[in-house]
């Protein structure tokens, strides 16, 4: 899991590698690096990372599930835990929401860094095909 201080390559809206004009990777760093491993381990199962086995939010399991209160607290609760997990966000300003509209759940995250003013915001929708993350 990426902590607060370390730097990775930035990647791409649609979480794809890129390429500076110089032919480098460009890098991320510090929060930003933070943030964007976050996403990734929403879009992640766990056990598809061979050196963390217990990476991933696992909310590929929920694609073509029915809707009902226990399907909304187990996407909540995974969300909820993985940002838990990670010591520089704040425990009380983690909010989740999920919503169910045309066969697609949309899980809104929330959440602070103990370093930021202001609040971060994700959006994961879970369709019948598959898994997005929207960044805000």
């Amino acid at each position: 899991m990426t902590g607060l201080h370390d730097t990775d390559i930035r990647l791409s809206d649609e979480w794809q590698l890129t390429q500076a004009a110089d032919g480098d990777a460009p890098l991320c760093s510090d929060l930003e690096c933070l943030y964007q491993n976050i996403v990734l381990e929403a879009l992640t199962q766990p056990g598809d990372l061979f050196y963390d086995l217990s990476f991933g939010w696992g909310l590929y399991d929920f694609i073509q599930s029915e809707d009902d209160d226990l399907t909304r607290l187990e996407i909540t609760q995974r969300a909820r835990a993985g940002l838990q997990r990670r010591e520089v966000i704040l425990p009380e300003s983690i909010q989740t929401e999920v919503d169910f509209e045309d066969d697609v759940f949309t899980l809104r995250c929330s959440f602070q860094f103990d370093e930021e003013e202001t609040a971060r915001e994700l959006t994961v929708v879970i369709s019948a095909v598959g898994v997005e993350v929207n960044t805000v």
